[in-house]
This record gives C-alpha cells, sequence and structure tokens, in this order.
C-alpha cells in the first residue's frame, strides 16, 4: 500500500486530504528528531491526527525515548501517547523489552525497525507472545547523502523477514519538497536518492520484498502518488513517453504484456497491422518505442519497448521515447504488467 510522510514544520493539510484520495493509507511523521518544531506541538499534532482520522489514514509516528520529552510526558508513559489519540507507533530505538511490545501490541499497531532488527529478537519477541503476523518491519530513511542502505544488505534483511511472511515497509524520496535539514532526499536505499520515486517504488515492490511505499519527503507530486498507487494496487504501470503525432492515440491507453517475456525487448499485445509504411528507422536505443513495418511480414504494427540498446533493423519504425527517468522501470515488467503511456507533461 502506498504512504506519505509529513512533519509538523512542513505540516500540509491540503496535501494529506489529496492523497487520501488517490489511495494512500499511511502517514509517517518523526516525534523525536532534533530539528523538528515542537513550539505549536498542541496545535498541530491534534489537527494531524484529526485530519488523519477524517481521512482514513493511518498516523504512524516514529517515536524513541526523546520523543517522551518533547511531548511533556512521563518516560514511557505509552498510555498518555494513546491518550492523544494515536494508533500506531514505530519503535525507532531503546525499546528492547519484548515483554513491553506484547503489551503495547494490544492497544497500537507496531512497525518495529527493520534496519536494525535482528532474527534473534525476532525469535524472542514471538516466544514473549508477540504476534508476528500483526507487526509491520518499517526500514529506515537516511536524510544524509551516501548514509543510505546497500541495496545487497537490503535484500539479505529482506529476505530473512520474507522467510516469516512478516510485511516489509520502505521509504523513497519525494519530487516536490525534500525535508529539512539537508534537503537530500529520505531514500532507504543510497541508490534510490536521485531517482523518481515511482522508479524507486517499483524496483522495492517487483524485486526486493517491499509490500507497503512510504513518501519519506515532505512532498509529493500528486502525480506520482498516482503512479505508484496504481501499480501497487493494479500492476498498472504507467510510463511517460514521448510519442510521434500520428501516434497520439496510444495514450492513455491500457495495455497487456505478451505472456512470453524476451530477454531485449517488451512485446505489447496489440492487434497486429499489416503493411505498415517503412518510416523513421533509427538505431533501436534504450526506451525506445518501436512498431514493425511491413518489412516485417506477419509482425507489422507489433508495438515493442526497448530493454536495452539494439542494432538498426530496416522492418522497425521508431515510433517514441520513454522519458530518460522512467527507462529503467522496463526491466521490471512481467507477464503480469499493465501498460499505460502518458504525455510527457502530464507529470
Amino acid at each position: 500500500m502506498l504512504g506519505i510522510s509529513t512533519y509538523l514544520k512542513d505540516l500540509d493539510i491540503q496535501y494529506l486530504e489529496e492523497a487520501a484520495k488517490i489511495g494512500a493509507k499511511y502517514v509517517f511523521t518523526s516525534l523525536h528528531i532534533p530539528e523538528e518544531d515542537f513550539s505549536d506541538l498542541n496545535e498541530k499534532l491534534p489537527l494531524l491526527l484529526k485530519t488523519c482520522k477524517e481521512n482514513g489514514l493511518l498516523l504512524v509516528p516514529d517515536v524513541s525515548p526523546v520523543t517522551f520529552e518533547k511531548l511533556g510526558i512521563v518516560s514511557g508513559d505509552m498510555a498518555a501517547l494513546k491518550k492523544l489519540g494515536i494508533q500506531a507507533v514505530r519503535l525507532d530505538y531503546g525499546f528492547d523489552d519484548v515483554r513491553q511490545l506484547v503489551e503495547w501490541q494490544q492497544d497500537f499497531h507496531l512497525f518495529l525497525n527493520a534496519s536494525i532488527v535482528s532474527s534473534a529478537f525476532l525469535d524472542s519477541a514471538e516466544e514473549a507472545g508477540l504476534d508476528l503476523t500483526k507487526i509491520q518491519l518499517a526500514h529506515n530513511f537516511y536524510p544524509k547523502q551516501d548514509t543510505g542502505l546497500s541495496e545487497a544488505s537490503f535484500i539479505k534483511d529482506n529476505r530473512k523477514f520474507q522467510e516469516r511472511h512478516l510485511n516489509i515497509l520502505g521509504f523513497v524520496p519525494g519530487d516536490r519538497l525534500k525535508r529539512f535539514p539537508l534537503y537530500q532526499g529520505l531514500p532507504t536505499l543510497e541508490k534510490h536518492r536521485d531517482v523518481h520515486p515511482f522508479v524507486a517504488a517499483v524496483e522495492l515492490s517487483y524485486s526486493m520484498g517491499v509490500h507497503n511505499i512510504l513518501i519519506g519527503d515532505s512532498l509529493a507530486e500528486l502525480s506520482t502518488l498516482k503512479m505508484i498507487h496504481k501499480y501497487l494496487a493494479e500492476k498498472v504501470m504507467t510510463i511517460p513517453v514521448l510519442l510521434s503525432k500520428e501516434y497520439h492515440e496510444l495514450y492513455n491507453t491500457t495495455f497487456d504484456v505478451r505472456k512470453d517475456i524476451p530477454e531485449r525487448v517488451i512485446r505489447l499485445a496489440t492487434p497486429r497491422i499489416p503493411d505498415i509504411p517503412i518510416r523513421k528507422t533509427l538505431a533501436r536505443r534504450k526506451g525506445m518505442i518501436t512498431m514493425e513495418n511491413g518489412l516485417g511480414g506477419r509482425y507489422s504494427g507489433e508495438i515493442n519497448l526497448c530493454k536495452r540498446d539494439l542494432q538498426f533493423s530496416a522492418s522497425t519504425n521508431c515510433i517514441g521515447f520513454v522519458h530518460p527517468e522512467f527507462v529503467d522501470v522496463l526491466q521490471w515488467i512481467d507477464r503480469t504488467t499493465k501498460i499505460v503511456f502518458v504525455p510527457l507533461d502530464a507529470l
């Protein structure tokens, strides 16, 4: 499922409401980072909780022992958090007593820190009575450049969670407003810091075992949220492209993919059209959208997307290009994926 993040300093109620309409289910925030402004906490936190409740959003605050001091309540008083209206907590650090987790699970949706939790800890928690089927493993995000997780370690950690059939949550950066104070993006993986959130979300979901994708930064474009939600909910991949004028009717049409997936191209399951004229035959570059012309014989009219650079083919017309930011998603298209081409100005 899709989620977003908000922070008291950047709280945007309209953004939360619009994200909920799109299909977001989670709102992450932090109640302990030192850079956050808690001076108007008594006004903003109730407003945030009220907005989430009215829009069917589950607020997931990141808490640590510092949280209680920030909120002006007794250290470790989880009952006070519940009284505020908080229904879920993401336990960042400082909560190692498994007996407490069992107790807190009676009152909260628990999200454990996936980036540091060990198999031994999960074994101990389960033995103590924690219902692992009702928790989520939520990875960290990393505000400072070069500090995000490596792909290899991330996959290794997720594998042990997948073996237990646990739900995994990961973060991708925003593309509208990065979060203070560094404004360097808030991804879980370092490799995702400078890529489009949709591309990062597809990779996390398709090949890394992540069930819930949250925007870590303060704001994302609504078009981006729609793209991520549509993929997570329906396996529909929205791809911004530039099509030749005579093929604009292909915009905003949902295409199936052939069940047999080639190594080099994506073949769309579209009707073939005999005797397509020969025009604009070029060296086929990664991300190019092509249509077979009459020289292709019975393949005339077939539409392909190039997954890599390919040699020139006289039987292949170039009819468009995938936006460079989105070319990488082609590697994660399989036989169950549906594709929608959207014009670049839809972003």
